[in-house]
């Protein structure tokens, strides 16, 4: 698996709602919550019997109570051990920095907290076994994180008993925490703090929007930490870029592009039909264009906007074709060999933002724009 690959598949993102994507704002805006540590028992001490070295995990989600939506992606962190002082509640120690930037900065979107108890059974296999959650209010009418007054202060966040899933229940309705059907965990809470991070601007073109990190991860682009804590986004730099050319590109597509086209024409001619109710009329589904999307990709996302351009199928007889991308000076890898039945670029590109990173590539997507005949007449719509 290639580090492209690899850091790709671990970083997908659930999309937030379409309704609320619509109440985004212009501008992206970072944050920092800082997940200090758990205080008190949130959970009966039979439901853990025939466990053993058991410890705790914090796990947050974003949830948009709106339209009852989990979305981005849920953050873990690392088990930590429960420490009991006589006469004191028992503390577990988490001191975890967590940043993202959003533009849904709304009061119904929310930071869900749940507290995890992690063990071995008498068997030992793992067993995970979820004793609350908590409800972090990001941007409050009443407590916005870019009030200056509120910054850098300790706050409690209240447990609840049950998972986050009870979340989507329809019964639960807005607030939350005054509904009767939730139940607070006596004794328990979060401390944690919660700020507006401006210095994450410098790299979120290198991070997907709602997408919670810690400062520990490693985000291809970034310059790793170097001191004691490993946080490389309390503090971010870039690594250094460089500018690539992407020359005499060609497509080659399976089994051959007349084959391909051919067969993908078929089908959704054949949809078409199926969707008129109607049998063959006479017509059929026609290429008007093909588009390439091409994009430098960190595996966490485009780095900048891909560009488009039109490919157009080579003519017969034209050979000797190559790719190329190249670095000034000199040639860094070939993409393609020559041939015929290809689709080609006919110019230059040229792709800035690279880094010299494994996890940094080009991402291709291949568009195709189609017309269609409509009504009777056999009109064409693409």
């Amino acid at each position: 698996m290639t580090e492209w690959k690899r850091v790709f598949e671990k970083s997908m993102v659930i999309p937030p709602h379409t309704q609320m994507v619509r109440l985004a704002q212009d501008r992206s805006e970072g944050f920092q919550i800082v997940l200090k540590h758990l205080e008190g028992t949130p959970h009966r001490q039979k439901l853990l019997d025939g466990l053993q070295a058991v410890q705790y995990q914090l796990r947050l989600s974003l949830f948009d109570i709106s339209y009852k939506h989990f979305f981005g992606r849920t953050w873990k962190s690392s088990v930590q051990q429960l420490r009991v002082t006589p006469g004191q509640p028992g503390r577990v120690s988490f001191n975890e920095v967590l940043y993202f930037h959003t533009s849904l900065r709304h009061p119904n979107i929310m930071a869900v907290v749940e507290v995890v108890a992690v063990a071995q059974n008498a068997r030992g296999s793992q067993h995970a076994l979820g004793c609350g959650f908590g409800i972090l209010r990001l941007f409050s009418n009443h407590t916005e994180p870019d009030d200056p007054s509120a910054e850098k202060q300790d706050k409690r966040l209240n447990l609840f008993h049950g998972t986050p899933r009870a979340l989507l229940h329809p019964a639960l309705h807005h607030p939350i925490e005054q509904n009767k059907h939730v139940t607070r965990i006596e004794g328990a809470h979060i401390q944690y703090t919660l700020q507006p991070h401006p210095a994450l601007e410098t790299v979120m073109h290198l991070l997907p929007q709602d997408m919670v990190v810690s400062g520990a991860e490693e985000i291809p682009g970034v310059v790793p930490s170097s001191d004691v804590s490993g946080d490389s986004l309390r503090k971010p730099r870039l690594l250094k870029t460089f500018t690539c050319s992407l020359d005499k590109l060609s497509l080659h597509l399976y089994p051959s592009l007349e084959a391909f086209e051919e067969e993908m024409l078929q089908l959704l001619n054949t949809d078409r039909l199926n969707r008129d109710n109607s049998g063959p009329d006479g017509h059929t589904v026609l290429i008007q264009e093909r588009r390439l999307h091409v994009g430098v990709h960190n595996g966490w996302g485009f780095v900048v906007k891909p560009q488009v351009v039109v490919v157009e199928p080579e003519p017969e007889g034209i050979k000797g074709r190559s790719g190329s991308f190249s670095r000034r000076p000199g040639s860094l890898t070939r993409l393609s060999s020559s041939g015929r039945h290809t689709l080609v670029l006919r110019s230059r590109l040229q792709l800035r933002d690279m880094v010299n990173h494994p996890a940094f590539g080009i991402v291709f997507h291949l568009e195709y724009v189609f017309s269609a005949p409509v009504g009777g007449g056999g009109g064409k719509v693409n």
